[in-house]
């Protein structure tokens, strides 16, 4: 675990050399292993306009000797023409009862998890996309996110009620991520390149079928 940050940061710290008035670039590549992995789930796989959609994120497969974190930072994109969450949220905050804290981070003692917050993630371009930013950061240095399998949160959208027939996609949103090391004396910031991100969760939506109701006229004796 020590010697992949410090690898890192040895990265970090290569300058640009002028050499015979033209600029040789020393590259290094990173060949280091992923910190983790974030997988993004939805309870179903399948939906009717106006259903609920419960929304979880997952960090699993940390490196052999990891020794935690002090804080993560991520960022779950939706489509908001077809999820909706203003029954859950107060000025874009979700309040509570309408997301969970996962159970390594939950103790609000030892970590200060914020309430979930939507907004736009792609400021100045015209899209539909939002994102959900989800915080976490131990409390003050004296304990560290456990580098374990966890579901870090869960919170709702809900399918807009005259969504068509159409699939979508929920999925992390990575060129936002950031997480901080827990490293004894030495933590420092860990980016998207750190973290490998599962297949986004699909979201299939099928219209409930219109049944149209009539009552047929049974046919009465024909007069001769």
């Amino acid at each position: 675990m020590n010697r992949r940050f410090r690898f890192k940061q040895a990265v970090r710290r290569i300058k640009v050399l002028p050499l015979m008035l033209s600029m040789i670039r020393e590259v290094t590549v990173d060949t280091t292993s992923p910190a983790m992995r974030v997988e993004v789930t939805t309870d179903k796989e399948t939906y009717s306009p106006g259903e609920e959609v419960t929304v979880q994120v997952h960090l699993r497969d940390f490196a052999p000797g990891d020794n935690g974190y002090s804080y993560f930072n991520f960022i779950v994109q939706y489509d908001s023409e077809v999820f909706s969450n203003l029954e859950y949220t107060q000025h874009s905050v979700y309040t509570e009862g309408n997301y969970t804290a996962g159970e390594e981070v939950s103790n609000r003692q030892a970590f200060h998890f914020q309430n979930p917050v939507d907004g736009s993630i792609y400021l100045g371009m015209n899209t539909s996309i939002r994102g959900i930013d989800i915080q976490v950061e131990a409390d003050g240095g004296q304990q560290s996110i456990p580098a374990v399998n966890q579901t870090l949160a869960t919170f709702k959208l809900r399918i807009k009620e005259h969504t068509l027939a159409s699939s979508s996609l929920i999925s992390l949103a990575n060129e936002f991520t950031r997480i901080r090391t827990s490293e004894a004396g030495s933590s420092f910031y860990l980016y998207s390149p750190d973290v490998t991100v599962s297949a986004p969760a699909r979201v299939d939506i099928v219209p409930s079928p219109s049944v149209s109701v009539f009552s047929e006229r049974p046919l009465g004796k024909r007069l001769v």
